[in-house]
């Protein structure tokens, strides 16, 4: 199949050159005339076709824009390896490159990518990396962009007209986030609406423009304000693939599964944030290897005051739910948020530990090996002893143990 419709689109991109030929052959002409041949050629092939004249000549003009600035992918299409969705978010992504050797390099990594996956899948990826090589840096260029934010209405016929929004990337996917959890939230609290999603969506928009006051911080935008940005709760995931963190290489922040997003409206999401995932990447295929969050989760911290019930300092008993849960291998260092890393502690006493030569291992099962210093040795139990931790996916053995720091 991928085969047969790269052949078509040889064809029309024979036609479009075929057109452009004739055109350099007319002497002197308007612009109008210039077109003729290209457009005489799209009718003739639109005729044989049953499709329709303007549809073959949008279809020319892009086969002519693959055939000069994407041949390898083109060749490819041709072989069977990609298809037409692979090729269609190649030259997405690629055509903004204007540097012929950046477009290259672009194209070659896209290429050993799209044979692996699917047009959908292929996209963010593509953003990233078309990202990396423009020689502008992302927030230079966002800068610039956002002056084409603003909102228009087309009128459709049949009294319907169409609504567009033109918005900064993080602002605009929250916006729609956002109207999908009411309408889906509306739906179920009314099984009888008769209203599809999509139909809830709309009138949610219609009900919140026409009702809602604007404040000063909604006309602050995002430059001077955090404006929009100001509603938004962002999860944070910190990918840090091994090059990125041995100080290699300087990946951009992403929107999840969208596209790459400036530093500063990152930043500002990142200063709300209520928790931060940590992501460990694969260098080179970008798979994620394990995933950790800094805040255990609710079902882990009832865990954990069931189990500890009080401060895990030998002779506190401070209550469990008044104590923090300290990291007994410290996250900074690479310690995972996990029942087998995780104990409570009281504020006096996760001070202590912090901050002097006091330190603690985890032997498995809640047992600890401290707190002790120096030629101490004090081993604790958790209480109840037969309480099961939520699906741990860490083992104590490799996260060995803190060393005191004197």
């Amino acid at each position: 199949m991928a085969r047969a419709q790269a052949a078509q689109a040889r064809v029309l991109a024979d036609a479009a050159d075929l057109g452009m030929r004739r055109v350099a052959e007319l002497v002197s002409v308007s612009s109008r005339e210039a077109e003729l041949p290209v457009r005489a050629l799209a009718a003739e092939l639109g005729v044989a076709a049953n499709m329709s004249d303007r549809t073959v000549q949008r279809r020319m003009n892009d086969a002519a824009v693959l055939a000069e600035a994407f041949p390898a992918t083109f060749d490819a299409w041709d072989a069977g390896r990609i298809g037409a969705g692979h090729v269609a978010v190649i030259m997405e992504h690629g055509l903004p490159l204007v540097d012929a050797e950046a477009r290259s390099e672009f194209e070659a990594a896209a290429l050993a990518r799209a044979e692996g996956t699917t047009p959908g899948r292929l996209g963010s990826a593509l953003a990233r990396l078309a990202e990396s090589l423009q020689p502008r840096s992302l927030a230079e260029r966002h800068r610039e962009a956002r002056a084409s934010r603003g909102a228009c209405v087309r009128d459709l016929g049949d009294g319907m007209a169409e609504f567009t929004s033109v918005q900064p990337a993080v602002l605009a996917h929250a916006m729609h986030d956002r109207i999908t959890q009411q309408a889906k939230a509306i739906k179920n609290a009314d099984p009888g609406d008769v209203r599809t999603v999509d139909q809830i969506r709309a009138d949610l928009v219609a009900d919140m423009l026409l009702t809602t006051t604007p404040t000063v911080e909604t006309g602050a935008g995002l430059s001077d304000g955090f404006g929009g940005l100001g509603a938004i709760r962002g999860i944070v995931n910190v990918t840090v693939p091994a090059l990125a963190l041995a100080g290699v290489t300087d990946e951009p922040a992403g929107l999840a599964g969208r596209c790459p997003i400036d530093p500063a409206t990152a930043r500002q999401l990142a200063g709300h944030a209520t928790g931060w995932e940590r992501v460990l990447a694969d260098p080179i295929t970008g798979c994620v290897l394990a995933v950790d969050r800094y805040t255990p989760s609710a079902d882990m911290k009832r865990f954990l005051r069931a189990r500890d019930q009080h401060c895990r300092f030998p002779g506190c008993r401070q209550p469990a739910h008044r104590c923090d849960r300290d990291h007994t291998h410290d996250y900074a260092l690479g310690g995972p948020t996990d029942a087998c890393n995780l104990a409570c502690l009281c504020k006096r006493h996760h001070t202590l530990k912090g901050e002097t030569g006091w330190t603690v291992r985890q032997l498995g099962g809640g047992v600890l090996d401290g707190p002790h210093r120096v030629g101490t040795s004090t081993s604790t139990n958790p209480h109840p002893p037969s309480t099961s931790p939520p699906t741990p996916t860490h083992h104590p053995s490799r996260h060995g143990a803190l060393r005191p720091s004197e």
